[in-house]
This record gives C-alpha cells, sequence and structure tokens, in this order.
C-alpha cells in the first residue's frame, strides 16, 4: 500500500514557485533548494528572499502537501498554530501564507512558513549531556503547561474562520484517519468523510460512540471484515450504555495536544540550550487527555536502534521526577478516571487497529487477540 510519503508531489517548478511567491506578495526567490530529505505528507523547499515590506523573514521553508487528507489538514494545522501563537509562548515558525485547495500556481496545499535557525533535536540528541537534557525537559514541562493551562468544551481540530478571525473547535482530524491513497485502492466507493468520524464532539462519550458508530460502518460494508459482523450486535449495545455511564465516563479534562511530540519534530539551539521550534502541528487538535500522545511517541529520540525504547522511558522517568519537582501533574491528568473509562477507550483502540489493517490484509496473526479485546471490555457495559 506504501507510505503517506509515496504520494507526495514529485515535481514543482522554480517557476511555479516563483509565480506563487509573487501571488503573496513577496519578492523573487535568490534561491529555492529541495530539502534532502521530505516530510511524510509534505514536499520541502527552502527558499531565500530579500527583505520585503510583507516579512521580515528571508529565509522561509515551503511545505507542499500531498493529497492525502484534502482542506481538512492544512486547515486544522494552520488554526492550530495560530491558537498557539495567540496562547502560548510556545516557540513555532510564523505562517507567511497558505491555502487549502489546489488553485494556485504550484496546484497543491501549501504552507509557507518562516525558517526557524536551529537543529533537527533527534539529530543531535546523542551529543547532548545530562544538564542539557534536564533543560530540555524542563521546557517541554513548560510548553505543556502552557496547553493544560487552556480549557476546551469540545473535542476536535481547530478552525480559522476567516471571517471575524477567530478560532473554533471543529472537525477531527488525525493520522490515523483513512487517506485518499488507500481510499482509492481499498474502498473505491468511499470518501474521506465517508470513513472517517467528524465532529466536533461535546463530550468523550460522544467522541467513542461516534467512532465505534463509524468502525461499525466498514465491518458491515467490507468483505475482509466479515470475521467481525457476529459482534455488531454487542457493539450497538456497547454505544447505547455509554450514556448510563456518561457522568463517570467523562471525567477528564478536554485539552489541546500536539500528539507527536517526539524530538525529531523539535528544532534545537545547542548553543542557548533553547528549543527553538515545535512543528508538525497537522494533526493536533482537542482530545480528551487520556488521549494526548496516542503513539507513545513523546520524548522519542526518532531513532530505530536497539536502545531507543529504553532511553525513552528513561527520560519518561527523568520528566515524571521533575514535574513532581514543580508540582505540576501532567501525566496524572492524564491518566483514566476509572477501569470503565478505560475500557471504553480500548473497545474504540481495538476497533480502530482491527478496521484499520484488516482491508489492508495485515494483521492476521493478530486481529483475533483484538477483536476478543473488544468483547472482553464491552461486556463490562452490559447489564
Amino acid at each position: 500500500m506504501g507510505t503517506p510519503s509515496d504520494y507526495l508531489p514529485r515535481s514543482v517548478s522554480d517557476d511555479s514557485i516563483q509565480e506563487l511567491l509573487e501571488l503573496v506578495g513577496l519578492p523573487r526567490a535568490t534561491e529555492i533548494r529541495s530539502a534532502a530529505v521530505t516530510a511524510q505528507y509534505h514536499a520541502v523547499y527552502f527558499i531565500a528572499v530579500p527583505a520585503s515590506s510583507h516579512t521580515t523573514n528571508r529565509e522561509l521553508v515551503l511545505r507542499i502537501s500531498g493529497n492525502h487528507l484534502p482542506t481538512i489538514k492544512t486547515e486544522n494545522e494552520i488554526a492550530v498554530m495560530t491558537w498557539v501563537a495567540r496562547n502560548t509562548t510556545i516557540p513555532i515558525p510564523q505562517v507567511i501564507a497558505y491555502d487549502s485547495t489546489a488553485n494556485n500556481p504550484i496546484a497543491h496545499e501549501y504552507t509557507l512558513l518562516s525558517r526557524v535557525a536551529g537543529h533537527t533535536l533527534s539529530d543531535v540528541y546523542p551529543s547532548l549531556g545530562q544538564d542539557q537534557i534536564a533543560h530540555i525537559l524542563d521546557q517541554l514541562i513548560d510548553f505543556l503547561s502552557q496547553l493544560q493551562a487552556h480549557e476546551f468544551h469540545a473535542v476536535g481540530g481547530l478552525h480559522l474562520n476567516k471571517n471575524d478571525n477567530q478560532i473554533e473547535v471543529s472537525r477531527t482530524v488525525d493520522e490515523t484517519f483513512w487517506q485518499v491513497p488507500d481510499i482509492e485502492q481499498i474502498w473505491p466507493q468511499e470518501t474521506v468523510d465517508s470513513l472517517n468520524v467528524g465532529g466536533p464532539y461535546v463530550t468523550y462519550v460522544d467522541l467513542i460512540s461516534a467512532q465505534v458508530r463509524t468502525y461499525i460502518r466498514l465491518i458491515r460494508i467490507h468483505g475482509k471484515l466479515v470475521f467481525m459482523r457476529d459482534a455488531v450486535p454487542q457493539l450497538e449495545r456497547f454505544v447505547q450504555s455509554l450514556q448510563t455511564h456518561a457522568e463517570e465516563l467523562n471525567k477528564v479534562k478536554l485539552r489541546l495536544a500536539h500528539k507527536d511530540l517526539h524530538f525529531a519534530n523539535m528544532l534545537y539551539d545547542p548553543a542557548s540550550g533553547a528549543i527553538t521550534a515545535v512543528l508538525d502541528w497537522e494533526f493536533a487538535g482537542v482530545v480528551p487527555f487520556t488521549k494526548w500522545n496516542p503513539r507513545r511517541a513523546f520524548l522519542w529520540n526518532a531513532r530505530d536502534d536497539a536502545d531507543s525504547a529504553d532511553e525513552k522511558q528513561r527520560l519518561l522517568g527523568l520528566f515524571q521526577s521533575r514535574c513532581a519537582e514543580k508540582g505540576v501533574e501532567i501525566l496524572e491528568d492524564a491518566a483514566y478516571a476509572s477501569p470503565l473509562q478505560e475500557s471504553m477507550q480500548m473497545v474504540a483502540d481495538f476497533l480502530r487497529a482491527i478496521t484499520e489493517v484488516t482491508p489492508r490484509g495485515q494483521g492476521e496473526n493478530l486481529v483475533q487477540g483484538w477483536k476478543a479485546a473488544v468483547l472482553a471490555n464491552a461486556a463490562k457495559f452490559e447489564p
């Protein structure tokens, strides 16, 4: 099936990029250089421009999106970055221009950002001393505390209203969504909207209910998911029972989360010890805080060597200790409020895994165990 990076734009001419710069009011570039390494969802170009009245930034980053999740991913990222810039001191690139459509000279969605000085933290991590690592953890505690300080009243992505420049909670956007390349191959009669949840959702229960109903629909329409169809009546009862336990299940903070906060998504200045930018907010969103770190990416050094997992656990222990010293309860706030709440989430998580891998012909040795986990956790909601 490939990976998202297999479906990135293959070729964008310098002339098209120059035309785009002119369209957004910038002078012609003095240099356009393709990045040596592409991001998973973007082709990346580094651009140098003369100083102008439109921007004081002379070094820019053009991120050209593939056709993975049209419109919603770009709009979510811009809204989240705008919110972060307005409400926190978390360092991020400045948004110079963007387009969530392909109606522009490069014929793709794009974001044009300021280029922030610094090294990718994962690249320099092996050279860092323990005092530098401690300072990094303290900065992350500050960043997460700032996000924790703001209360939201619905779950979803963010949307920037162009009419009044206000930011509102909107539909959810997630990396686990069915995306266009796989939809075209596996679900040719479906769309991004029909295969994925929407939103926003007022409560945790509303979110889980929508997820499970979506997975039930996928089970009913895809031939490879036929082995799950005998579970549908129990899943439908599970959804109905959630409202009965809603008061207990909805005991959770709704907070904005990056959701992929590993060291390859941070820039770092070894001289000052400062994290100079947190990058890649496209899948950020307001979540029940139990799901702030859904892929367990936090504190990962973005290396696939044998020591990576152990190092992440070591850093997590240090992070917890420093949080305790500062009286910060980030990880405590992420704990489930009750075993029943955790079981609710496990039903959704294992169903997502089943409906994600089975249509791709993957996970055949795992799905029966996942099904058993779904049924065991759903059974806890039976009368």
